[in-house]
């Protein structure tokens, strides 16, 4: 049986996305947290399946992947529990599930948002690429 992971909490403002759709930025890479693979959501999206609490509302989803940024999907029934509108800075904790209804509500979900051109290859992320000068040549 697998070690029981805990709760991540943080919070971050919620925002308007591609497509019209609001989301809250995941401040951190689950692969890495939860040391857990993405699932499969159709032939071109993956993502993990979370169990949390927005404002204290309980919610089911998925953490999503684009644009080198790990995002939740808030959807409008959310929105209007959890009292909250675009801007405004929402708490958050999740922990990863397993749950069919987890898996029917992001695959439901995904579709709202741009697949990828190509389904993303297993392993590490990228992060922020970082800028760094080439050495100067030694002068003679």
């Amino acid at each position: 049986m697998p070690p029981r992971v805990m709760p991540v909490y943080f919070e971050a403002p919620l925002i308007l996305g591609h497509k019209g759709v609001t989301a809250v930025l995941v401040p951190f890479d689950p692969r890495v947290q939860w040391k857990r693979e993405p699932v499969a959501l159709d032939d071109r999206r993956e993502g993990w399946l979370i169990a949390g609490t927005l404002n204290g509302q309980v919610f089911e989803g998925w953490i999503g992947f684009r644009w080198r940024r790990h995002f939740v999907m808030i959807d409008p029934a959310l929105r209007a529990a959890a009292k909250v509108a675009v801007g405004d800075t929402c708490e958050v904790t999740m922990t990863p599930t397993r749950s069919s209804s987890a898996l029917a509500i992001a695959k439901e979900q995904a579709k709202l948002t741009t697949a990828p051109k190509k389904k993303a290859k297993p392993g590490p992320r990228p992060t922020a690429k970082s800028k760094t000068k080439p050495k100067p040549k030694p002068r003679r």
